[in-house]
């Protein structure tokens, strides 16, 4: 290197969310870096609600939409493009039409995300699901929150309704879906969250296998 010469600024490189709402776009922002392989670029969140699960006969159309709006965030940020995450509530449990209904969506993810690295949270019955493995957050956000000992050692991807279940099981005040983003951090914060989590949630593990796989695609 000449004694003119600088070296160069590593550009910056941010991860984006897409999804259904706010809320589960948040718990998400708060989930990816704590299972991101290796240091975790910013997790922005696309504002837009994408409905992605219900687009059966629309879907190429909806990626490439989720598609343009990130790589427009990222070039707004003056960063690289680094990741595409994906979240849809399954509003079922996760059974055979789970695995189809996955499958084809990343099929498809990866034909038009190509080589950038995408997941697909497809939360089986709802994000709410996933926040559930993880009970020792609850009472860090609500100290009267708890979890019941048989919602702990249940498989929670065959839980339906798991929103509606904590409104009614979790104590008081009664959980609000403004309460989940606040809950995952506890639990990011505890150094609860792994790939493999002490509960069972087949829905959680996919995601997470997603993110893993992103060590191996670089």
């Amino acid at each position: 290197m000449s004694r003119s010469s600088k070296p160069s600024r590593r550009r910056r490189s941010v991860i984006v969310v897409a999804g259904e709402g706010d809320y589960d776009r948040k718990v998400l922002q708060h989930l990816v870096p704590a299972l991101h392989p290796g240091e975790c670029p910013e997790v922005r969140m696309l504002r837009k609600p994408i409905r992605l699960a219900r687009a059966q006969f629309k879907l190429h159309p909806r990626l490439q939409e989720i598609k343009n709006h990130a790589a427009g965030l990222a070039s707004k940020d003056e960063a690289e493009l680094a990741g595409i995450v994906i979240h849809a509530d399954l509003d079922g449990v996760a059974d055979d039409s789970y695995a189809t209904l996955r499958h084809r969506l990343r099929k498809e993810m990866k034909s038009v995300f190509k080589d950038t690295p995408s997941a697909l949270a497809l939360a089986a019955f709802e994000i709410e699901g996933w926040l559930m493995l993880f009970p020792d957050a609850f009472p860090k956000v609500r100290p009267r929150w708890k979890m019941r000992e048989e919602d702990c050692r249940r498989d929670l991807a065959k839980l339906a309704k798991a929103k509606e279940h904590l409104m009614k099981n979790l104590g008081q005040p009664t959980y609000r879906e403004s309460d989940a983003p606040k809950i995952m951090e506890e639990a990011v914060k505890g150094g609860h969250v792994s790939h493999t989590p002490t509960g069972n949630n087949r829905s959680y593990a996919d995601f997470a296998k997603d993110i893993a796989d992103w060590r191996k695609a670089t």
